[in-house]
């Protein structure tokens, strides 16, 4: 079943509650912080039925479309939604230039060239993200330093230290040790399960310590479906686009003086134009189409051998990838 992303109570919501909470302006309401001080975790691939499976007990919101990590995150940290900032996937394009580029791991990509919006982190914010990830790249390319770590136990010991020693306004943890184990053995695996409990359990003895000084929130950017087979689109969309399409395996997104949705039909997938893309991203930077799924496989138009043995994942508009948790800790 298809959700569209409801902006008012969203990632994007909780991004400006965060922003306004650091600045003292006015409360948006998402999550009713109380701290001058801020501590947000983000669970990379825990979404809201995979939390309520494992017994997570959290107020459900939803991530941005399309419900990919960079797409999010941009968001998160700029609080501006993806029809602004205009960062639509890992393989954006770059209009300046005229190309498609992929972020995903590309240190020669700086995201400030990309995106149309900028980082509302105050100059004492720390960052904590995966040592030799992809990740890592996206945070240095958008934020500057980041402050590496090899384990959940890591992050989580550094963050309370660091709040302890030196007290920022703002702290970005970032875990993606639940998307990872999604990817590869499904989201409602056994090791998807048991990562989840672990990692929640580390992160609400870390929410509750910091709980006095800080508003801790602890959210995810997107869930997971369980990937069911692979569809490869074929260079024949090109008869259908100006370009060839970016974006990732469940959002194509195209460029076309023509409506290719007679040719994405073919596939199985609805086409979103760009009224619809507009509407749904909040803005206006967005592509002419994108072929969306309404099943739970992977379109991929691009040769990613890792990613199309993936049992996991996300990208789409689907309830479990669009619906995500959100728990708040303050005394």
């Amino acid at each position: 079943m298809s959700v569209e992303p409801d902006l008012n109570k969203s990632i994007y919501t909780l991004s400006l509650e965060v922003r306004n909470a650091l600045y003292g302006r006015s409360p948006v309401g998402i999550a009713n912080l109380e701290k001058e001080r801020i501590a947000l975790v983000l669970v990379d691939g825990l979404g809201y039925s995979l939390a309520e499976r494992v017994g997570i007990k959290a107020e459900r919101i939803h991530s941005v479309f399309p419900t990919i990590t960079v797409t999010v995150l941009t968001t998160l940290l700029t609080a501006t939604p993806p029809g602004v900032h205009g960062i639509m996937g890992w393989r954006v394009l770059n209009r300046k230039e005229g190309r498609i580029e992929n972020l995903l791991g590309n240190d020669e990509v700086k995201m400030g060239n990309l995106m149309q919006a900028e980082p509302y982190l105050p100059r004492d914010s720390v960052v904590l993200a995966p040592a030799m990830r992809p990740s890592s790249t996206l945070f240095r390319s958008m934020l500057g330093n980041v402050t590496p770590y090899y384990s959940p136990w890591d992050a989580l010991t550094q963050a309370r230290e660091i709040a302890e020693r030196r007290s920022p306004r703002f702290m970005f943890i970032y875990l993606p040790f639940v998307d990872s184990v999604s990817h590869h053995f499904g989201p409602y695996s056994e090791h998807t399960m048991r990562t989840a409990v672990e990692v929640y359990r580390l992160v609400e003895t870390f929410g509750r310590d910091l709980s006095e000084k800080y508003s801790v929130i602890m959210t995810a950017d997107h869930g997971h479906v369980p990937i069911e087979s692979n569809v490869i689109i074929g260079n024949d969309i090109l008869d259908y686009a100006d370009l060839p399409p970016f974006g990732d395996h469940r959002n194509l997104m195209i460029m076309s003086r023509r409506n290719p949705s007679e040719y994405l039909s073919k596939y199985g997938l609805i086409t979103l134009d760009r009224e619809k893309l507009r509407e749904i991203t909040g803005g206006e930077n967005v592509p002419d189409y994108a072929g969306v799924p309404v099943d739970n496989r992977l379109y991929s138009y691009w040769q990613d051998e890792e990613e199309m043995s993936y049992r996991g994942s996300h990208g789409g508009m689907t309830k479990e990838e669009m619906e995500i948790p959100l728990v708040v800790w303050q005394k």
